[in-house]
């Protein structure tokens, strides 16, 4: 600490030089915010689907983010003189979490062989594979039924190829492809297959997948057979891999570690290399995971599309079934049952189609499967009752509306009547389909309430309109609701969980609240402009993609927003970039006001430049406390009609003044913060001079006040005021009589920077009437819709993030405010009082002197 502050504070280093000095390092800090910001938001739009990238790419984003933050803290520690040397320490600990996920790409967790499934979720695909995390997602975290299993994780297939010595032959093999030559391709195809069938599987990995069956056997409370699925890291994603693997079904569990072996194999079949070279992918980027579940004693199956994927516009759901497994549905070799639902709700079933189904596919005594003849009185009879049409309707509801996408689900009915979800992964929609059908098919007669501003996150969302009000209103926000506010705040992510969409009428697209809409996928349009005219308790669709909201729900966008590619970010990487967005992105340090913003709290970059701006904020906030401010030689005395002693300091391209004279006029200043407070202050009606008219308990409560503080003496009455002044920037300080003000504020083009801090204390009268006076300031702030923080006569209010005409706005509005409440201490006798000032000041009645204090006993 000694070594920053020599550094930080030199002998030789003037105060207008420290100044300046420090107003770099806070300038700076606020283009590096601005530089994270955006390349969070760049970051998030991987997730979207909005921006495809590579992990090239991607490393490159994280590497350029971990310097952006370092710079950040280096340079809050020069305004803070080294107060927060921590923070480097907590950024190389994030870099180096974000480290250990590039190093776990494409081999899951490095002690894991295998996971049961009621451990394994979505983020675990680089681990399982697509399908088996799919499965263990619809199981954890959607709550349907799904067989119980295990996965034979990548690491588990990276440990088996390396381990046995004979990764180096199948690189070598790999690289000698060529796909002009297709008998080549089978002759490399047919021996990389060799190698793996004869290669010798770990003991360690062998042990793992005996315990895996071994607790399986356990849960199936005896004799069971399985099914054997493959599970390649970035199957069921944009790259399918669709019937390229092995799959074993009705296999007894003594044969798992054999199958095992075959799947593995089959990575390298001729049709699978073909794939993968032709899809750019490397050998190194496809690891094979293995599922192994229960077979379900199926008397029915078949697949299941949550929207008509070859007609999106009909709006329909589509079964097929077949009588036993399901797996003729998947192949295409027998013609199954169809039914067609409706998406909409209340319409039900549209059309019962049976085939004739003559035959079943059913599991073989000893292993594999057999064909066997239907019974002739069942043949042409559906495979589903009605009850189990809308069972199996209500999954498809509850996959779209957890993934967000239209869903492929494979389902089986067993003996017992239970419905199982085999598998489940985005429909894909025809690309002549989605081209041909209209944008949003029936909306245009319906009533849009508004149009415009950014969109945030994409999607649609209806439910009724909730405006955001107090801590209160977020804990009391119903599920379903449209939460509508004037400007973001990062505090919403209360609501985050609950809520169908969020709208504000300012705010930007790489605000800390969209950061949050996006990892929440919430739809959000900010900057909108009027959304708070929405009456409350309006049931309203938001389509923030096409940014704009409608009366009513509008069924026609929510079924579109399903349909929408870009909601169904699914690449190979994209768990990876999941986790990874997850430290650099998600913002943990949510509300300033709350002990829990602590630098010690900082999880990910996103909450170190977080901390780092708000403390940076407040570093400059108390910048005006500088004792030696009262150094005249450095600032410049404001000439004007105003009774006040203005000192300007002027940190570069503030004034238009010649340093030689030390004296300027109002049309001097070019500072945009100081001239909106002044064009307040200078405003016509407010009076800076003179006395309050003031009754006998008011003058003996300030009498009795003054008579025994013994701070007194350290208040001058009309002390000066100093202003410290750029072209965005302004921080002013004012000792009016008994009370000061402070104000710190950046107005700029940049919706980021902007905020204003108002800090308000003090008073002559008796502490009662300090107080009615301090509560004045405050409710009228909160009227103009700054946050107010007040204990006694102490107030602290704040604004952040609106555009630079808002910002200015408000300025003027807080210097209209600081003219006003001069003095007013003394008269604030009554709450009546207090009400008929505040009604001036909003109707723009400045004549404060004319109010005669009244008696409150009168």
């Amino acid at each position: 600490m000694k070594f920053w502050k020599k550094i930080l504070r030199p002998e030789s280093v003037d105060v207008s030089d420290q100044l300046r000095s420090k107003y770099e390092s806070f300038r700076r800090l606020l283009t590096t915010n601005n530089e994270i910001l955006r390349d969070i938001t760049e970051l998030e739009g991987t997730l979207t689907g909005e921006k495809e990238v590579t992990l090239d790419e991607i490393r490159a984003l994280t590497d350029a983010l971990k310097g952006r933050v370092a710079s950040m803290v280096d340079d809050l520690n020069l305004l803070a003189e080294g107060h927060y040397l921590d923070l480097r320490h907590i950024v190389e600990k994030i870099a180096s979490g974000i480290e250990d996920e590039y190093r776990q790409i494409h081999g899951g967790p490095i002690t894991s062989l295998c996971i049961p499934l009621e451990e394994i979720v979505r983020e675990l695909a680089d681990a399982v594979g697509g399908k088996t995390s799919n499965l263990g997602e619809v199981r954890n975290r959607v709550g349907l039924p799904v067989p119980p299993g295990f996965a034979v994780t990548a690491f588990a297939y990276r440990s088996f190829v390396e381990g046995s010595g004979i990764q180096e032959r199948l690189d070598k093999l790999w690289n000698s492809i060529q796909l002009d030559d297709m008998e080549g391709l089978s002759r490399i195809s047919d021996e990389m297959m060799r190698i793996v069938r004869e290669a010798r599987i770990q003991q360690d990995v062998e042990e793992e997948i005996a315990l895996a069956a071994h607790d399986l056997y356990r849960k199936a409370h005896g004799k069971v057979r399985v099914s054997i699925r493959s599970s390649a890291i970035g199957e069921d994603s944009r790259s399918t891999f669709a019937g390229l693997y092995s799959t074993f079904l009705n296999i007894p569990l003594e044969q798992i570690q054999r199958r095992y072996r075959e799947i593995v194999a089959s990575k390298f079949n001729s049709r699978a290399l073909f794939y993968m070279v032709t899809h750019g992918f490397r050998e190194s980027d496809i690891a094979m995971s293995v599922g192994c579940f229960l077979m379900v004693d199926a008397v029915a199956a078949g697949v299941a599309y949550s929207m008509d994927p070859t007609n999106p516009a009909l709006d329909t759901m589509l079964i097929s079934a077949v009588w036993g497994l399901g797996k003729p549905v998947v192949d295409g070799s027998m013609t199954p049952d169809t039914y067609v639902i409706s998406r909409r709700p209340g319409k039900g079933i549209l059309e019962i189609r049976a085939a004739s189904k003559d035959k079943r596919l059913v599991p073989a005594p000893d292993e594999g499967l057999m064909e066997e003849p239907v019974p002739p009185d069942i043949q042409n009879q559906p495979c589903l009752t009605e009850e189990q049409i809308e069972k199996l309707v209500g999954y498809m509801h509850a996959l779209e509306t957890h993934y967000r996408c239209p869903q492929d689900v494979e389902w089986a009915l067993d003996r017992f009547g239970r419905l199982y979800v085999l598998q489940t992964r985005v429909l894909r929609i025809a690309n002549w389909a989605m081209e041909a059908r209209a944008p949003v098919a029936g909306t245009a007669d319906r009533n849009v309430l508004m149009e415009g501003g950014q969109t945030a996150s994409p999607g649609v969302g209806s439910g009724p309109v909730v405006h955001a009000g107090s801590d209160d209103t977020l804990r009391a926000f119903p599920n379903g609701g449209v939460l509508v506010a004037h400007q973001t705040s990062s505090r919403f992510v209360e609501i985050m969980t609950k809520a169908a969409a969020i709208i504000t009428d300012v705010g930007g697209t790489t605000g800390h609240m969209a950061s949050l809409s996006r990892e929440y996928r919430i739809p959000t349009i900010v900057g909108a402009g009027s959304a708070t005219a929405i009456p409350e308790g309006t049931e309203v669709t938001v389509d923030a993609t096409r940014l704009k909201v409608y009366a009513g729900r509008v069924e026609e966008l929510l079924v579109d927003s399903l349909q929408s590619p870009r909601r169904c970010a699914d690449s190979p990487s994209l768990p990876l970039v999941e986790r990874i967005v997850a430290r650099v992105a998600r913002l943990n340090l949510t509300d300033p006001s709350k002990n829990a913003f602590r630098a010690k709290n900082c999880q990910t970059y996103h909450d170190v430049a977080r901390f780092c701006h708000e403390m940076a904020i407040w570093e400059m906030f108390s910048i005006n406390d500088y004792r030696n401010l009262t150094d005249k030689a450095m600032a410049f005395r404001l000439e004007s009609a105003i009774p006040l002693r203005i000192y300007i300091i002027d940190l570069g391209g503030g004034l238009d003044a010649d340093p030689q004279e030390k004296v300027v006029t109002p049309d001097k200043i070019l500072s945009i913060p100081m001239l909106a407070l002044w064009r307040g202050m200078s405003t016509p009606g407010i009076r800076w001079g003179g006395a309050r008219p003031i009754d006998l308990k008011g003058f003996l409560s300030v009498w009795a006040n003054t008579l025994y503080d013994p701070a007194k003496g350290e208040r001058g009455l009309g002390d000066n005021s100093y202003a410290i002044v750029s072209p965005n920037y302004l921080n002013f300080g004012s000792r009016l009589g008994y009370h000061f003000t402070t104000l710190d504020s950046v107005c700029s083009d940049n919706l980021n920077d902007n905020y204003i801090l108002f800090r308000f204390k003090g008073g002559a009268a008796h502490m009662e009437r300090r107080v009615r006076r301090t509560r004045f300031v405050g409710e009228i702030l909160a009227h103009y819709r700054f946050l107010v923080d007040q204990k006694e006569d102490l107030l602290h209010a704040w604004v952040k993030k609106l555009p630079r005409d808002q910002t200015e706005e408000l300025l003027s509005t807080v210097g209209r405010l600081i003219g006003c409440a001069r003095q007013l201490d003394v008269v604030m006798d009554a709450e009546a009082t207090l009400e008929r000032c505040e009604e001036a000041f909003i109707n723009g009645s400045y004549e404060f002197f004319d109010f005669k204090g009244e008696s409150a006993d009168s």
